[in-house]
């Protein structure tokens, strides 16, 4: 007799309930353009039951669409309503693919074989997510595009926004049979060089434009998190979770540890907000995965809005998942390497060298209960 895991079931109850709904995708038309003498087009993939619409200016995730527990649909990430808005915006991140290094460089400087480098400085005194000229910024070249795979390449020259090496870049993103949305990058140099490859979705499991995220349930295996100061910098100190605001080893509602304030993206500004013992004004912190085997891709993180059923595990073979509340309204959560790494020689690598393949897998899964 077959014996079907909790998983199992989660997907077959998805698709039972989905199969008489039709996904109400975004007008592509919006996101049709010319850019820097390359076509610039929004592609769908999809499995009938879970869709995703990506532009392949910048990698950006557009539209993301799984049923709820009623079976209707509505759009799970944040997104801009024309292909225009993407480019005005230096840190705009509603959903691109991160390059070709995800998250901060402390001073935009770091040296590798007694060199020291200069990156660009976007961030205040520092690089954040690979500067001004990465992979949200370039048209991709679309490689392979059918109903449930899209694949693009790119290439970052050497010397661009102070990086060595000549980085080239392929990106698959395909729809799962089990209702994940897989992003899977390689990456190549022709010179030794630091690699750190993400993608910046914002999450919504109510949908984009319900409410906030603070009723949302969060589970993330990790023991510990990256102490930073109060720019985002490791210090290089692990600090334990347990027992602090940061411990989501069990299922934790968001709102019961981060407190509400005023305004869309939760700063509070002009605010004076006091925050009580137990509770953070929001999270913008690297934890450090627990995997039983860092090779392989694994699950590490569970999202589950009770409002609306949905649940979205995140599967990864990286050590780091950034977790982001500031927005409020959404979470993002980035499957990384540890920030600052080339400056902490501690922390697991990201260098790359001549004749080696850069591997990443992060999946998105999505099933209602």
């Amino acid at each position: 007799m077959k014996r079907f895991t909790l998983s199992m079931m989660l997907v077959a109850v998805t698709m039972m309930v989905s199969a008489q709904k039709q996904i109400p995708l975004l007008d592509a038309a919006p996101y049709d353009t010319i850019m820097d003498g390359k076509k610039v087009a929004l592609y769908t993939i999809s499995n009938g039951t879970v869709a995703a619409q990506i532009t392949n200016y910048g990698g950006f995730i557009v539209g993301l669409f799984a049923p709820d527990k009623s079976g209707e649909y509505a759009n799970l990430v944040t997104n801009y309503p024309n292909i225009h808005q993407y480019p005005r915006y230096n840190l705009g991140m509603v959903g691109p693919a991160l390059g070709r290094f995800a998250n901060r460089i402390a001073n935009a400087t770091f040296a590798l074989d007694g060199k020291e480098y200069q990156v660009t400085r976007n961030s205040g005194q520092h690089i954040l997510h690979g500067g001004t000229q990465g992979f949200d910024h370039t048209v991709w070249d679309v490689v392979k595009a059918d109903e449930k795979e899209l694949v693009m390449k790119c290439v970052l020259a050497d010397g661009l926004d102070g990086f060595p090496g000549t980085l080239t870049t392929t990106l698959t993103y395909s729809i799962t049979k089990d209702n994940g949305l897989s992003i899977a990058y390689e990456a190549t140099t022709d010179k030794a060089t630091v690699v750190n490859l993400s993608n910046h979705s914002y999450f919504n499991l109510k949908g984009v434009g319900n409410g906030d995220i603070l009723d949302h349930m969060l589970t993330v295996s990790a023991a510990n998190i990256t102490e930073t100061d109060r720019m985002g910098i490791p210090t290089g100190k692990l600090t334990p979770v347990a027992g602090t605001a940061y411990d989501f080893n069990k299922p934790v509602k968001i709102g019961d540890r981060q407190v509400a304030v005023q305004g869309g993206f939760g700063f509070g500004f002009g605010q004076r907000v006091e925050i009580p013992e137990g509770k953070v004004r929001n999270y913008d912190n690297n934890f450090c995965l627990t995997h039983k085997d860092a090779k392989k891709v694994e699950k590490v993180a569970e999202l589950y809005s009770p409002e609306s059923g949905r649940v979205m595990e995140v599967w990864n073979d990286q050590p780091g998942l950034q977790v982001y509340t500031g927005a409020r309204t959404a979470i993002a959560l980035e499957s990384q390497k540890y920030p600052d790494s080339p400056n902490h020689p501690e922390f697991p690598s990201t260098r790359l060298n001549p004749g080696e393949t850069y591997h990443h897998t992060c999946i998105y899964r999505f099933a209602v209960k």
